[in-house]
């Protein structure tokens, strides 16, 4: 298996790995069948795998059902559909307009965010007064809010409502492209979505797996799946301990995680103490690659992180 043109998932989720997915090339098995991306996200790994069967996890259900909704649209249909809602909310098209039809209404580094602010409002008011998420329509107004919202982002409050202030951007021709680049490729593979915690994944059930990659939220930073102790000591160490259980079932698996924040001495302990059990087991694999140019917001940008590829097995086997 490997990956060939690098696509960009229509979903900009936080954590995504679009940027360093080239260096992850020479590091994934060259010849596995069956594989699954166990914290999918907004599926930037699992669209570029070339494999003949893919199965992309998460546990977030507006996530994985925006993710099965997009993957089943007629992309001419859907696009008609999307710019129905933009002139319905008075939103900005300058796929169709141009950027400069909308010049005076730039402010400074704001970009098309005084246009957009009232429409986009309404439209984030009308998603979260619909009671079934799961709808057609709710996953059609989900994908424009996202287009439309901060950093081309996704978040919702304790209460399950969407709670991203409005952005700079809009349904332009590098969102039409993701998002037809997306459909193609789930018309092209065997690509199978599923919403699920991988505390409840049983070993069993993955009959056929020969490969799994897992980008679990980190433990030592800032990002916003880590608000609110969204991910803790236990589940590091739950998922550490699944992933000594592949291995043991002859299931390769690689683990995008960060050892340390150099600048500010932080080291992930357990993720450490995991390694130097397994130091003939499992290998460490240099990614290299600055998060304080990413595109969502943390508490410490000057503490330089060591992202590293955990594989259980030797580049080359």
């Amino acid at each position: 298996m490997c990956l060939a043109q690098v696509c960009k998932s229509p979903i900009n989720y936080t954590g995504n790995k679009y940027r360093i997915l080239p260096q992850f090339i020479k590091y994934f098995p060259k010849n596995a069948n069956k594989c699954v991306d166990l914290f999918t996200g907004g599926a930037t790994v699992a669209i570029n795998l070339i494999s003949e069967e893919i199965i992309a996890i998460d546990n977030n259900p507006k996530v994985i059902n925006l993710l099965m909704f997009l993957k089943k649209q007629d992309y001419s249909t859907l696009i008609k559909k999307i710019d129905t809602l933009i002139e319905k909310y008075g939103l900005s098209n300058s796929y169709k307009y141009g950027y400069s039809y909308y010049r005076q209404y730039v402010e400074g580094n704001n970009g098309l965010k005084k246009y957009n602010i009232e429409g986009y409002n309404r439209l984030k008011n009308d998603y979260n007064k619909l009671k079934n998420k799961k709808t057609d329509k709710a996953n059609l107004y989900l994908y424009l809010l996202m287009v439309y919202a901060f950093n081309n982002d996704i978040r919702f409050n304790s209460k399950g409502e969407f709670n991203l202030p409005v952005g700079k951007t809009d349904m332009n021709k590098n969102n039409r492209e993701k998002l037809k680049k997306y459909i193609d490729i789930c018309n092209e593979k065997k690509i199978e979505f599923v919403c699920k915690d991988f505390k409840k994944i049983d070993i069993k059930d993955l009959k056929g797996v020969e490969f799994i990659y897992a980008d679990p939220p980190y433990l030592i930073t800032d990002a916003v799946y880590n608000e609110n102790a969204g991910w803790n000591e236990k589940e590091e160490r739950e998922l550490l301990n699944l992933l000594d259980k592949l291995n043991k079932k002859g299931i390769k698996f690689a683990l995008s995680n960060v050892l340390q924040k150099k600048k500010l001495n932080i080291k992930n302990e357990i993720l450490y103490d995991w390694l130097e059990k397994n130091k003939d087991k499992y290998f460490i694999n240099e990614i290299e690659y600055d998060y304080r140019s990413a595109s969502y917001n943390k508490k410490n940008r000057d503490g330089l992180e060591e992202e590293v590829l955990i594989t259980n097995y030797k580049v080359g086997e």
